[in-house]
């Protein structure tokens, strides 16, 4: 690998043998180093692969004004999800995931934690999501030393979403919001409460998110539903 672009002392943008750029990390890798120099692949901890410019560009300013450890630490994660959750994720995960892990860590160091308006309609929309993000609260404990509560774990499920819908985080809030909102009107109409561990009420939320996600998405509805939603 060939060096672009010194970041600082730990981060360097490269080109790989492919001509790709790339982002590597490592303790000390780009102390001394310019334009042009070959980097130690034993000096490599992390590599960051992205393609789009622009979040290369985010991500380069992140590995500036963010510890390592926690970028590190946030790539971990991405990897995990994506090799345990069934969906497709937009690279920007690692980017806005990174973000705001970076910022809540910081917000909890200064005795501030926020809590989530959403986190019950995240339980019942997007329990999968919701999973991931407290396997995330477990690890920054484990790792970071950092106790986040379960409002934590909704914000990082949100992120989730917002990756797999390819979409803005208010539209998230807006999705989540609106889903429940028509759940409450079912209910309130029929008269009654419906039994959340129900297969057909599950079926009913399949449905539900694949219509919302589609009209915030300004998508077309096929003529055959699919389950993925």
């Amino acid at each position: 690998m060939k060096v672009i672009k010194v970041i600082n002392n730990n981060n360097l943008c490269v080109t790989d043998d492919n001509g790709r750029e790339q982002i590597v990390s490592g303790k000390g890798i780009g102390f001394g180093k310019k334009y042009g120099d070959i980097v130690d692949a034993g000096q490599i901890q992390k590599t960051y692969l992205i393609t789009d410019s622009e979040l290369q560009k985010k991500m380069i300013t992140m590995l500036k004004e963010i510890p390592s450890e926690y970028m590190i630490f946030t790539n971990d994660i991405v990897e995990y999800i994506k090799e345990t959750y069934p969906h497709t994720l937009n690279e920007s995960l690692l980017v806005t995931l990174s973000d705001h892990i970076a910022f809540a860590i910081e917000q909890k160091k200064n005795g501030m934690e926020f809590t989530n308006p959403l986190l019950d309609s995240i339980s019942e929309i997007y329990p999968a999501e919701l999973s991931l993000g407290e396997y995330c609260v477990e690890q920054m404990d484990k790792r970071l030393g950092i106790k986040m509560n379960r409002h934590g774990a909704g914000f990082i499920a949100m992120h989730i979403i917002n990756a797999r819908l390819d979409t803005k985080m208010s539209d998230v809030y807006d999705i989540t919001k609106a889903i429940n909102g028509c759940i409450e009107i079912t209910e309130y109409y029929y008269k009654k409460k419906f039994d959340r561990n129900a297969v057909c009420f599950e079926r009913f939320q399949v449905h539900l998110k694949y219509l919302v996600q589609r009209l915030f998405q300004n998508k077309p509805l096929p003529e055959t539903l699919s389950n993925d939603a």
